[in-house]
């Protein structure tokens, strides 16, 4: 049984992370608009970016989609010249995707994106205000490391 004060922390936080989340993107959409990509782009961008090159099969496995649709989603991004397809050297059957830089750039911008609203929000902020919330993001961003380690190790074993 968790502890009914953490269960109301936990629910607050949550409550505030998706008003901020969405204060941050909802003015910018315009500018999602101007990358011209679909959501299923971004998101398999993002995992290139983040995993570094990756077989079209894990892509489709760590997206959550079927490899056929995976496949679709990346001959877009490779004839708008964003990834880059090639043969994986220990296995010329499996194709190997990774980034170009143009597409290391395009994602670059998509993260950006929001970038001037937070800069005002940390403006207004006093520096030991800045400081409580910095120090309070290094702990959300090291929870978050521990449970990305904790999903990679669970996705491995299944």
């Amino acid at each position: 049984m968790q502890n009914p004060h953490k269960k109301e922390l936990i629910e607050r936080f949550v409550e505030l992370a998706e008003h901020l989340n969405r204060q941050m993107h909802s003015d910018r959409l315009d500018e999602w608009e101007g990358l011209d990509m679909t959501i299923p782009q971004v998101k398999s961008l993002a995992l290139l970016e983040r995993m570094g090159p990756l077989r079209m099969g894990s892509i489709a496995l760590h997206l959550g989609r079927a490899l056929s649709v995976t496949t679709t989603v990346v001959d877009r991004l490779v004839e708008k010249g964003l990834v880059d397809r090639m043969s994986d050297p220990s296995d010329r059957r499996a194709v190997v995707c990774e980034l170009t830089e143009s597409g290391q750039r395009q994602i670059a911008q998509f993260w950006r994106i929001g970038n001037e609203r937070i800069q005002m929000v940390a403006d207004l902020l006093e520096e030991n205000e800045l400081e409580a919330v910095v120090q309070g993001l290094e702990l959300i961003y090291k929870a978050d490391s521990t449970l990305q380690e904790r999903l990679i190790s669970k996705q491995s074993l299944d």
